[in-house]
C-alpha cells in the first residue's frame, strides 16, 4: 500500500511539475510567494519586531488564511506540516491525549503561549497545555521558534515555543462564522455525519474601546479511542469576551475571560479495551495585558491566571484541581538603531490537589540583547536567573550570530547559528503522584546547538537545519517500577531539517518539508526517524484553489521501545471557493483518500477516509 501510495503521489508532483514548466517558465511566476514569507514580521525570537529574513533562527509563522484554510481538521493537523514537529495522537479520536514534539521532545519541553503568557495545566503529566482547548476560529497567527529558548521565556522552552495570537476586535463592526460538517471514522466504518464545528466571534472597537465576543462548539461522534465498536464521543464548548482599551496612541489596555468544557469518553488502557469512561474537563482563563511606549522604548506587563478541573469517571475514578498563575514585566529599548534589548521579570506560581494540595514557584530575572555588528551581520544573546522554591538557582543562556554569506538583488544565502540552553522542573504530578510520583527527582538540564543555511531568490526559498540537543539529566518512566526517575546517562537526539519551497509558475506552488531525527540513548517512542510534507497549490482563478499534500511517517519504535511500526503515507486534497461579491469562503477537505491503515499508537484507531466541508462568512 505505501509503495502504490508514494507512486501516485510522485506522479501528482511530477504531472504538475510538467505542467508548469509548459505553461509558463519559472521567471514569469509570482515572485512574491517567497519575498513576502521572508517580509514577514515576526516577534517571538527577541521581543522585537523584525523581519524574518532578519531573524537568526527559523521561525515559523502561520498567518490568518492559512489557519482558515485548516477550520474543520483543527490544530493538530495545522502544525504538523511544518519540519521538526509531530503530533502524536493526532490521528487519533479528537479526545485523545496528544503529545507535542519538536525535535525529538515531549510536552514538557514545549512551551505554548496564549497571546504571550505561558498556559498549563499543572496537574497533567508534564505540567503542559492540552491543545485538544485549542479552537482555530480563535487563532488570528502563531509564531513557532524551534529550539531552546528558555534565556527569553523560562523554564519548559526546552525545544521549542508556541504563541498563539488570537483575534482582536477591528475597527467598526465585524462580525466572524464558521461551520463545518463532516465524518471522522477509522478506515472500516461506514462515513456519516458526525463531526461538527460551529463558532461565531462579533467584535466592535472605536477610537478608545474595543470589545469582542465569541462562542464555539465542536463535537465529534465517530470514533472508539481504542480499536473497538463503541463510540467515544468528543464534545468542546468554549466562550469569552476580550475589551480593549486606548486612551491614547502610547498606551493600551487588554484583558479577557475565557471558559472552556470538554467532555470526552475514553477507554480503558490497561487492558486495552472499550470502556464506557469519562473525563470532564473545565478551564476558565483570565488575563490583563499592558503596553506603554516611549521614545525608543516600552514598557509591558502581562498577567495570566488558569484553573484547571479534572474529572475521571472511570474504575479508578479521580478529580484533580490546579492553578497556574504568572505575572511578567519587561522593558524594550532601542539604542543607536544598534542595540534592542529586554530587561525582565517573571513570577510563576503552581498549585495542583496532590497529597491534599501541593505549589512550587518560581522568580525568573531575564535580559535579551540583539545586536546590529553591521548593516548583515546580527548577533541575539540572552541570559536568565531562575529561583525555583524547591531548587534553587539556575541560569540559562543563548548565543545566536547570523551572517550573509551571499547577497544580491536576485538571491542571498544566510548563515545562521545557536547555542542555548535550558532548565526544566519536575512536574508535581511527578514528583507527588500517589502511584508513580518521585520526590526525589532533579529537574531536566538540556542544551541544543544549531547551524543551518537559508538560500532565496524571487522564487523559492531553501533552507537547512541541523539540530544537536543533550538531555542530562532527563527525565522518564520506568516502565518497571512505574515510577519517574532521572536518566542517570545522557541522552542526545539529532537530526536535519529541509525546507523547498516557491511558484512552480504562476498558478502552481510547492511546498515540501522533511525532518530526520534520531537519538542516542533518547525517548523515541513513536517519534519518526523520517517524516514528510508536501504541498503542491493550483490556482487557476483568483477565486478557486486547489490543494494536494501528503504526508509520509516513517518507522519508529512503540511504547515498548523494541517493537517497529511500519512506515505510512497519507495523502489529502483540498478545495477552497471565494465568492466575488460576498465576504464568503466555502471549503471541502478530503483526508485519506485511499483510506490506508496504519498504526499511530498500538491499539488505538486512526483515522480513514473522511470529508468535511464548511463554510467562513467575514465581515469586514
Amino acid at each position: 500500500m505505501i509503495k502504490k501510495t508514494f507512486l501516485r503521489t510522485i506522479f501528482f508532483v511530477l504531472s504538475g511539475v510538467v505542467f508548469a514548466q509548459q505553461n509558463k517558465s519559472v521567471q514569469d511566476s509570482i515572485a512574491s510567494l517567497v519575498v513576502e514569507n521572508l517580509e514577514e514580521v515576526v516577534l517571538i525570537d527577541s521581543r522585537f519586531p523584525f523581519k524574518r529574513s532578519q531573524s537568526g533562527r527559523p521561525i515559523i509563522k502561520v498567518s490568518e488564511e492559512e489557519i482558515i484554510n485548516f477550520q474543520g481538521l483543527g490544530f493538530s493537523a495545522l502544525i504538523k506540516q511544518y519540519a521538526g514537529i509531530e503530533i502524536v495522537g493526532g490521528q487519533t479520536y479528537s479526545g485523545q491525549n496528544k503529545t507535542v514534539s519538536i525535535r525529538g521532545g515531549r510536552n514538557r519541553q514545549v512551551l505554548i503561549l496564549i497571546d504571550g503568557i505561558r498556559v498549563s495545566d499543572p496537574s497533567r503529566i508534564d505540567n503542559d497545555f492540552n491543545i485538544n482547548f485549542l479552537d482555530l476560529s480563535q487563532i488570528e497567527s502563531i509564531e513557532i521558534l524551534k529550539g531552546a529558548a528558555s534565556s527569553l521565556y523560562g523554564s519548559a522552552a526546552a525545544t521549542g515555543v508556541i504563541n498563539i495570537k488570537t483575534k482582536k476586535a477591528t475597527t467598526g463592526f465585524s462580525i466572524n462564522l464558521q461551520s463545518s460538517a463532516g465524518s471522522q471514522n477509522s478506515q472500516d466504518e461506514k462515513r456519516g455525519l458526525n463531526l461538527f464545528t460551529n463558532s461565531l466571534h462579533l467584535g466592535k472597537k472605536g477610537e478608545k474601546w474595543g470589545a469582542k465576543t465569541y462562542l464555539s462548539h465542536n463535537r465529534a461522534t465517530g470514533m472508539s479511542a481504542v480499536i473497538g465498536s463503541e463510540k467515544d464521543p468528543f464534545d468542546l464548548l468554549n466562550y469569552g469576551f476580550s475589551l480593549d482599551y486606548k486612551p491614547r496612541e502610547s498606551l493600551e489596555f487588554i484583558s479577557g475571560i475565557d471558559r472552556s468544557s470538554i467532555h470526552s469518553d475514553f477507554d480503558n488502557s490497561f487492558p486495552l479495551e472499550d470502556a464506557d469512561f469519562k473525563l470532564l474537563t473545565q478551564m476558565n482563563r483570565m488575563y490583563f495585558n499592558s503596553n506603554y511606549t516611549y521614545s525608543n522604548g516600552g514598557l509591558s506587563m502581562r498577567f495570566g491566571h488558569q484553573i484547571v478541573d479534572r474529572d475521571f469517571q472511570s474504575a479508578f475514578p479521580f478529580k484533580t484541581h490546579a492553578v497556574n498563575t504568572q505575572t511578567e514585566l519587561y522593558n524594550k529599548n532601542v539604542f543607536k538603531d544598534r542595540y534592542y534589548t529586554v530587561l525582565g521579570v517573571l513570577r510563576q506560581d503552581n498549585f495542583a490537589d496532590y497529597e491534599g494540595g501541593q505549589s512550587t514557584n518560581q522568580t525568573d530575572i531575564y535580559g535579551n540583547l540583539v545586536a546590529r555588528l553591521t548593516e548583515e551581520i546580527r548577533i541575539n544573546i540572552g541570559g536568565r536567573w531562575n529561583m525555583h522554591s524547591t531548587y534553587g538557582s539556575q541560569f540559562t543562556y543563548s548565543i545566536n550570530p547570523s551572517l550573509p554569506l551571499l547577497s544580491s538583488k536576485q538571491s542571498s544565502l544566510k548563515f545562521q547559528t545557536a547555542y542555548s540552553t535550558a532548565f526544566i522542573a519536575p512536574s508535581l504530578y511527578q514528583l507527588f503522584d500517589p502511584f508513580s510520583g518521585n520526590s526525589e527527582l532533579q529537574p531536566e538540564e538540556n542544551s541544543s546547538f544549531e547551524a543551518g543555511l537559508i538560500f532565496t531568490t524571487q522564487d523559492w526559498e531553501l533552507a537547512t537545519t541541523y539540530f544537536n540537543r543533550l538531555e542530562a539529566p532527563s527525565i522518564r518512566y520506568n516502565l518497571q517500577s512505574y515510577r519517574y526517575e532521572n536518566n542517570p546517562g545522557k541522552a542526545r537526539f539529532f537530526g536535519l531539517e529541509v525546507l523547498l519551497k516557491g511558484a512552480l509558475s504562476k498558478k502552481w506552488t510547492l511546498d515540501h518539508q522533511m525532518t530526520f531525527t534520531d537519538s542516542k540513548e533518547g525517548d523515541m517512542r513513536y517519534l519518526p526517524k523520517f517524516s514528510s510534507a508536501t504541498f503542491i497549490s493550483f490556482t487557476p482563478t483568483r477565486l478557486f484553489k486547489i490543494s494536494f499534500n501528503t504526508q509520509l511517517i516513517g518507522k519508529r519504535v512503540g511504547l515498548d521501545n523494541t517493537t517497529l511500526l511500519d512506515q505510512y503515507q497519507l495523502v489529502n486534497l483540498s478545495l477552497f471557493y471565494k465568492m466575488e461579491h460576498l465576504p464568503l469562503k466555502f471549503f471541502l477537505h478530503g483526508t485519506n483518500l485511499f483510506n490506508s491503515s496504519y498504526i499511530e499508537i498500538e491499539g488505538y484507531a486512526t483515522r480513514g477516509r473522511n470529508f468535511v466541508g464548511g463554510i467562513v462568512y467575514r465581515i469586514p
